[in-house]
Protein backbone atom coordinates (compact mmCIF):
# COMPACT_ATOMS: atom_id res chain seq x y z
CA UNK A 1 0.00 0.00 0.00
CA UNK A 2 1.30 3.55 -0.71
CA UNK A 3 2.04 5.81 1.78
CA UNK A 4 0.05 9.63 1.33
CA UNK A 5 2.60 12.46 2.04
CA UNK A 6 0.50 13.57 5.06
CA UNK A 7 0.94 10.09 6.41
CA UNK A 8 4.94 10.37 5.49
CA UNK A 9 4.89 13.82 6.68
CA UNK A 10 3.66 12.53 10.31
CA UNK A 11 5.27 9.79 10.54
CA UNK A 12 8.61 11.78 10.97
CA UNK A 13 10.35 11.53 13.86
CA UNK A 14 10.23 14.72 16.42
CA UNK A 15 13.76 15.26 16.08
CA UNK A 16 13.85 15.37 12.54
CA UNK A 17 11.20 18.11 12.37
CA UNK A 18 12.52 19.73 15.83
CA UNK A 19 16.06 19.85 14.11
CA UNK A 20 14.68 21.46 11.16
CA UNK A 21 12.19 23.93 12.38
CA UNK A 22 15.29 25.13 14.75
CA UNK A 23 18.46 25.37 11.29
CA UNK A 24 14.35 27.23 9.17
CA UNK A 25 14.69 29.18 12.44
CA UNK A 26 18.13 30.23 12.71
CA UNK A 27 19.15 30.27 9.18
CA UNK A 28 16.27 32.80 8.76
CA UNK A 29 17.49 34.72 11.37
CA UNK A 30 21.21 35.03 10.52
CA UNK A 31 19.67 36.07 7.13
CA UNK A 32 17.65 38.92 8.10
CA UNK A 33 20.71 40.18 9.77
CA UNK A 34 23.10 40.59 7.05
CA UNK A 35 21.62 43.26 5.98
CA UNK A 36 20.36 46.62 7.61
CA UNK A 37 16.56 46.32 9.38
CA UNK A 38 14.21 48.41 7.55
CA UNK A 39 16.00 48.41 3.51
CA UNK A 40 13.59 46.52 1.06
CA UNK A 41 16.50 44.03 0.53
CA UNK A 42 15.98 43.27 3.91
CA UNK A 43 12.03 42.80 4.31
CA UNK A 44 12.72 40.41 0.58
CA UNK A 45 14.88 38.19 2.97
CA UNK A 46 12.45 38.60 5.58
CA UNK A 47 9.62 37.35 3.62
CA UNK A 48 11.54 34.88 1.80
CA UNK A 49 12.74 33.32 5.09
CA UNK A 50 9.28 33.37 6.60
CA UNK A 51 8.03 31.34 3.64
CA UNK A 52 10.60 28.89 4.57
CA UNK A 53 9.35 28.48 7.62
CA UNK A 54 6.31 28.80 7.16
CA UNK A 55 5.51 26.18 4.86
CA UNK A 56 6.93 22.93 6.30
CA UNK A 57 4.96 24.28 9.24
CA UNK A 58 1.87 24.40 7.89
CA UNK A 59 2.44 20.54 5.93
CA UNK A 60 2.72 19.77 9.33
CA UNK A 61 -0.40 21.15 10.62
CA UNK A 62 -2.04 19.99 7.81
CA UNK A 63 -1.05 16.69 7.42
CA UNK A 64 -1.98 16.34 11.44
CA UNK A 65 -5.71 17.84 10.47
CA UNK A 66 -6.28 15.76 7.70
CA UNK A 67 -5.10 12.66 8.77
CA UNK A 68 -7.33 12.61 12.59
CA UNK A 69 -10.11 14.00 10.54
CA UNK A 70 -9.51 11.08 7.66
CA UNK A 71 -9.32 8.41 10.61
CA UNK A 72 -12.15 10.45 12.55
CA UNK A 73 -14.93 10.03 10.33
CA UNK A 74 -13.95 6.24 10.03
CA UNK A 75 -14.68 6.13 13.57
CA UNK A 76 -16.99 8.41 14.54
CA UNK A 77 -18.83 9.31 10.91
CA UNK A 78 -17.46 13.33 11.28
CA UNK A 79 -14.28 14.29 9.77
CA UNK A 80 -14.70 18.20 10.30
CA UNK A 81 -14.90 20.72 7.79
CA UNK A 82 -11.83 23.08 8.23
CA UNK A 83 -9.46 22.80 5.56
CA UNK A 84 -10.13 25.69 4.19
CA UNK A 85 -8.68 27.57 7.35
CA UNK A 86 -5.12 26.42 5.96
CA UNK A 87 -5.72 27.76 2.77
CA UNK A 88 -6.96 30.99 3.77
CA UNK A 89 -3.02 31.18 6.12
CA UNK A 90 -1.47 30.17 3.14
CA UNK A 91 -3.24 32.80 0.96
CA UNK A 92 -3.09 35.25 3.71
CA UNK A 93 0.49 35.31 5.05
CA UNK A 94 1.94 34.82 1.45
CA UNK A 95 -0.04 37.78 0.47
CA UNK A 96 1.45 39.69 3.35
CA UNK A 97 5.20 38.45 2.34
CA UNK A 98 4.58 39.65 -1.10
CA UNK A 99 3.11 43.18 0.15
CA UNK A 100 5.13 43.93 2.51
CA UNK A 101 9.01 44.39 0.65
CA UNK A 102 6.53 46.09 -1.84
CA UNK A 103 5.39 48.39 0.72
CA UNK A 104 8.95 48.79 2.01
CA UNK A 105 10.53 50.00 -1.40
CA UNK A 106 7.61 52.28 -2.64
CA UNK A 107 7.90 55.98 -1.75
CA UNK A 108 4.56 57.51 0.24
CA UNK A 109 4.06 59.91 -2.76
CA UNK A 110 3.45 56.83 -5.09
CA UNK A 111 -0.19 56.39 -5.75
CA UNK A 112 -0.02 52.81 -4.77
CA UNK A 113 1.54 53.29 -1.59
CA UNK A 114 -2.33 53.90 -0.38
CA UNK A 115 -3.43 50.55 -1.79
CA UNK A 116 -0.39 48.52 -0.32
CA UNK A 117 -0.44 50.04 3.11
CA UNK A 118 -3.99 49.00 3.63
CA UNK A 119 -3.59 45.54 2.17
CA UNK A 120 -0.39 45.11 4.47
CA UNK A 121 -2.27 44.70 8.13
CA UNK A 122 -5.23 43.06 6.64
CA UNK A 123 -3.78 40.27 4.98
CA UNK A 124 -1.76 40.12 8.25
CA UNK A 125 -4.40 40.37 9.84
CA UNK A 126 -6.14 37.25 8.11
CA UNK A 127 -3.50 35.66 8.01
CA UNK A 128 -2.43 35.25 11.42
CA UNK A 129 -5.98 34.50 12.80
CA UNK A 130 -6.15 31.72 9.96
CA UNK A 131 -2.67 29.96 11.23
CA UNK A 132 -4.10 30.03 14.61
CA UNK A 133 -7.28 28.57 13.48
CA UNK A 134 -6.07 26.14 11.28
CA UNK A 135 -3.16 24.98 14.11
CA UNK A 136 -6.76 24.73 16.84
CA UNK A 137 -9.10 22.83 14.55
CA UNK A 138 -5.28 20.38 13.85
CA UNK A 139 -5.34 20.52 17.76
CA UNK A 140 -9.27 19.80 17.48
CA UNK A 141 -9.16 16.95 15.07
CA UNK A 142 -6.65 15.09 17.10
CA UNK A 143 -8.26 15.26 20.30
CA UNK A 144 -11.20 14.14 18.65
CA UNK A 145 -9.74 11.40 17.42
CA UNK A 146 -8.42 10.13 20.66
CA UNK A 147 -11.44 10.82 21.83
CA UNK A 148 -13.15 8.65 19.74
CA UNK A 149 -16.10 11.86 19.69
CA UNK A 150 -17.88 14.26 17.31
CA UNK A 151 -17.14 16.62 19.86
CA UNK A 152 -14.43 17.42 22.59
CA UNK A 153 -13.85 19.31 25.87
CA UNK A 154 -12.01 22.65 25.25
CA UNK A 155 -9.31 22.14 27.57
CA UNK A 156 -8.51 19.05 25.84
CA UNK A 157 -8.37 20.92 22.61
CA UNK A 158 -6.72 23.73 24.16
CA UNK A 159 -3.63 22.08 25.90
CA UNK A 160 -3.31 20.36 22.37
CA UNK A 161 -3.16 23.43 20.33
CA UNK A 162 -0.69 24.70 23.18
CA UNK A 163 1.55 21.85 22.61
CA UNK A 164 0.92 22.48 18.45
CA UNK A 165 1.47 25.98 18.70
CA UNK A 166 5.57 25.50 20.81
CA UNK A 167 5.81 22.87 17.96
CA UNK A 168 9.49 21.86 18.38
CA UNK A 169 8.94 20.96 21.93
CA UNK A 170 5.23 19.82 21.68
CA UNK A 171 6.10 17.42 19.16
CA UNK A 172 7.75 15.35 21.92
CA UNK A 173 4.53 15.31 24.41
CA UNK A 174 2.14 14.99 21.13
CA UNK A 175 4.62 12.37 19.61
CA UNK A 176 2.93 9.09 21.17
CA UNK A 177 -0.31 10.23 19.82
CA UNK A 178 0.49 10.81 16.71
CA UNK A 179 1.74 7.07 16.44
CA UNK A 180 -1.23 5.79 17.80
CA UNK A 181 -3.22 7.68 15.21
CA UNK A 182 -0.71 6.57 12.01
CA UNK A 183 -1.40 2.75 13.60
CA UNK A 184 -4.91 3.29 13.07
CA UNK A 185 -5.73 1.44 9.61
CA UNK A 186 -7.27 3.86 6.96
CA UNK A 187 -10.14 1.98 5.46
CA UNK A 188 -10.60 2.38 1.81
CA UNK A 189 -14.09 4.78 1.64
CA UNK A 190 -16.48 2.72 -0.75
Amino acid sequence: MIMRLTDRVLSLHPAVVTILFVALFVGGGVAINIYPFGSATSSLIFSVAMLAILAPVMLWHYSLYRVASDRNAQSVGHSGRRAFLFLLAIVGLCSFLILFPMLMSTAPTEPAYRVIATAVPISMLVGNLSYFASIWAAANALTRFDDRKKSTEFHKTLGTFILEFYLPIGIWVIYPRIKRLLAASLQPQA
